[in-house]
Order: C-alpha cells, then sequence, then structure tokens
C-alpha cells in the first residue's frame, strides 16, 4: 500500500512538472491537476522574479513563464532556500539546451542580475577597522560583501533600452554598502589580482611591489606612488574598508 502510494505521489510529480509529457495518473482529475501545475508556476516565478527583473522584463511574460515552466519540467531537487532556487535557475538559463535559443548575452545577464540580488541579501560579519589607518603599510579590511565578477557581456549597460551587439569582455566590482545599498562598479584583471593579494593580508605597499615584479615594471617606486592614489580610490569606494585593528 505505501509503495503504490509513494509511485503515485512520483507519477504526480512528474505530471505536474511537465503535462505535456508525463501521463496523468489514473484517478486523477485533469482540471484539478492544471490548477496544481499553475500554482507550481506561479510559486516558482515568485521566487524568481525578485532576483531577475531585468530578465523577465527583456524575455516578455510569455516567453519569462515558457522558462520558468521548462526549469519546473527539469525537475532537478533544490534545498527549499529561495537562493538555491535562484542559482539553480541560473544554472538552468546557461546549460540547459531548451534554453539555448535565448539571446547569447542572457547567461551572463541572468547571472549578473541572481549575484547582484545574493549580495544585497546574503548575511556577512562586518568587522572592525581603523578608517584612518595607513592602507599602504598596514594590511587591510576589505568589505566582505564584495565580489569580482567577469563576463563576456557588458552586463552593466543592459537595459530595456539598450541591448549589445557585440562580445564585451568585462570586469565589475559588486558589494554592498553599510546601508545594504548594492553598488557595480566597472573593474578591470589588474584591479582584481591587487584585491586578491590584499585579502590575502598584504599591505598596499607589499600587494604593490608583488605586482611590479608580475609586471616588469621599470620604476617599482613610482608604480607605488600610484598605487597609493588606487587604494584610496578604493577607500572612497567602499571596498576596502580601512586597515585591521
Amino acid at each position: 500500500m505505501l509503495n503504490d502510494f509513494r509511485q503515485f505521489q512520483f507519477a504526480f510529480a512528474r505530471y505536474l512538472r511537465d503535462p505535456l509529457s508525463a501521463p496523468l495518473p489514473e484517478g486523477v482529475d485533469a482540471s484539478d491537476a492544471a490548477m496544481c501545475t499553475q500554482e507550481m508556476v506561479n510559486h516558482l516565478h515568485d521566487v524568481l522574479v525578485p532576483a531577475f527583473p531585468l530578465t523577465q522584463a527583456l524575455l516578455g511574460d510569455d516567453v519569462w513563464e515558457l522558462s520558468v515552466r521548462l526549469f519546473l519540467k527539469a525537475g532537478v531537487s533544490h534545498a527549499p532556500w529561495v537562493s538555491t532556487v535562484q542559482r539553480a535557475f541560473v544554472d538552468h538559463v546557461c546549460h540547459s539546451p531548451e534554453m539555448h535559443h535565448l539571446p547569447a548575452w542572457l547567461q551572463d545577464l541572468a547571472h549578473f542580475e541572481w549575484l547582484q540580488s545574493a549580495i544585497s541579501t546574503t548575511p556577512v560579519t562586518w568587522s572592525a577597522f581603523d578608517s584612518q589607518g595607513d592602507v599602504m603599510q598596514h594590511p587591510v579590511v576589505l568589505n566582505p560583501t564584495h565580489v569580482e565578477a567577469a563576463y563576456e557581456w557588458p552586463v552593466h549597460t543592459i537595459d530595456t533600452d539598450h541591448l549589445p551587439d557585440d562580445m564585451q569582455t568585462t570586469y565589475v566590482s559588486v558589494f554592498r554598502d553599510a546601508d545594504d545599498h548594492v553598488h557595480v562598479l566597472e573593474s578591470s584583471v589588474f584591479r582584481g589580482q591587487l584585491l586578491d593579494l590584499l585579502n590575502d593580508g598584504q599591505t598596499g605597499a607589499q600587494a604593490f611591489d608583488v605586482l611590479a615584479r608580475w609586471l616588469s615594471h621599470p620604476d617599482p617606486k613610482a608604480f607605488a606612488q600610484e598605487g597609493a592614489l588606487l587604494m584610496a580610490q578604493l577607500q572612497h569606494e567602499g571596498i576596502v574598508l580601512g586597515t585591521r585593528l
């Protein structure tokens, strides 16, 4: 009896995810099942829209709902947390063959929107720091929400009035400030390498000394002086918070 009920549950779940292909279990009313499917789609819609407002707007209501239904059809089990489902939707957009007919930049845009949403909601611990400390001479404290990301398309310029024509390698810094506002700034490979060194505990001076050697810079002293300006800029932006206590 228990095995029969479990088999019924699995069969009904398969139908709800893919009513066009899976058979309707015996004894289930088709109109009731259709209502259940629509409720599942509506729930997924409510989970996904806050993280992907621009993706939804650019796809339009019909294609967006089809994308949600295809995500439901995929039937991959996810932990019942909103952030996990949203991240799984990005994987679906990027890897599902059924989504590859959509614009090529959509994969990057979906990840970019998810990243901003994740940064805006993920709890973090803000470490104490000295905002007046010398960031060139002491290890620094970085914004704990900061993420460097690289894309093949200029995702930060995409909106409902502007779509990219050509691929353009794009680097961005994404982070949340103490007032919970999310910021997106243009970045570069160089900035990313610098921030990696700072995150490893290097002082500003040490980090620029390493970078000067990597780049075979002819004047490391002048390079470090220029670096002090970049460190001040990073602190002004809110990526470098100050020095460690």
